[in-house]
């Protein structure tokens, strides 16, 4: 059975909510009634049909081909299925997913992978602000799964991260890992300032030393960490060769909070 694909027509006048375009709420329908479906945030109404053409019936298996940054929620709430985006994603890319799989071949927008609690997104280019953060009325930011960053992340990457891990392939903005609660970034390239800020039990792991270190944080010396080399094997095995060897220098905080997070420089 043929993947279930969504082809955009057409630059969208207005921005577009895709979030019912996952398999648990395209299951049972037919053409017509996938087409039928609104994606509009305006009051001009908008459908599926009106901007992009849909062939295929695989409902676990969705590709969308040629989207921009106007596409937004996509995947938001998956709940399982797979979802290939041949373009880029807008805002809330994955948002709250719980399980399946997303892979972007192109950039996305603010909030990706936002409140998620499982599952696995990767973005082969950049993404904005707050990826793996807080969704809206949420009050924490990523709480399982897996993100994959190929390119730059935007400010307050894993911002109130409970759980998982989020790896990012290119530099990272202000605040990384801000306020986190648990979980592990791994931040390959540069960052900016503030990384760590209020951080309780998280892990923030570096390729290189940040520029801007807080002052709150308590340099506790070069030790040797298994956890590296198991976290390295595991990304290997999800097609990332990331050589994390297993010494780094551990610096411990954030001591202006309740200071069990840490900040781990490979050496």
């Amino acid at each position: 059975m043929t993947a279930l694909c969504f082809q955009l027509k057409r630059r969208p006048e207005q921005r577009l909510d895709l979030s019912p375009l996952v398999p648990a709420r395209l299951d049972g329908l037919n053409r017509k009634e996938i087409e039928a479906l609104s994606v509009a945030t305006t009051r001009e109404a908008v459908t599926v049909g009106d901007v992009f053409k849909v062939k295929g019936r695989d409902v676990q298996n969705l590709h969308f081909i040629g989207t921009d940054d106007r596409c937004d929620k996509i995947g938001a709430g998956l709940t399982g299925g797979e979802i290939v985006v041949e373009g880029d994603a807008g805002m809330l890319l994955g948002a709250r997913m719980k399980t399946g799989k997303i892979a972007v071949h192109g950039g996305a927008g603010v909030l990706a992978g936002a409140s998620m609690a499982g599952g696995e997104i990767a973005v082969r280019r950049d993404v904005g602000d707050q990826a793996g953060g807080v969704a809206f009325g949420e009050t924490f930011g990523m709480k399982g799964g897996f993100i994959a960053i190929g390119g730059d992340a935007g400010d307050f990457v894993g911002e109130r991260l409970r759980r998982g891990l989020i790896v990012v392939g290119g530099n990272a903005g202000d605040y990384a890992g801000g306020r986190m609660i648990a979980g592990t970034i791994l931040l390959r390239g540069g960052v900016g300032r503030y990384a760590g800020y209020g951080n309780r039990r998280g892990s923030l792991v570096f390729a290189d030393k940040p520029r801007h270190l807080l002052p709150t944080y308590v340099d506790s010396g070069v030790m040797e960490f298994d956890y590296l080399r198991l976290l390295e094997t595991w990304l290997r095995g999800q097609g990332l060769r990331i050589r994390l060897g297993g010494r780094a220098r551990r610096l411990m905080g954030d001591m202006a909070v309740l200071g069990k997070g840490e900040m781990l420089i490979l050496s």
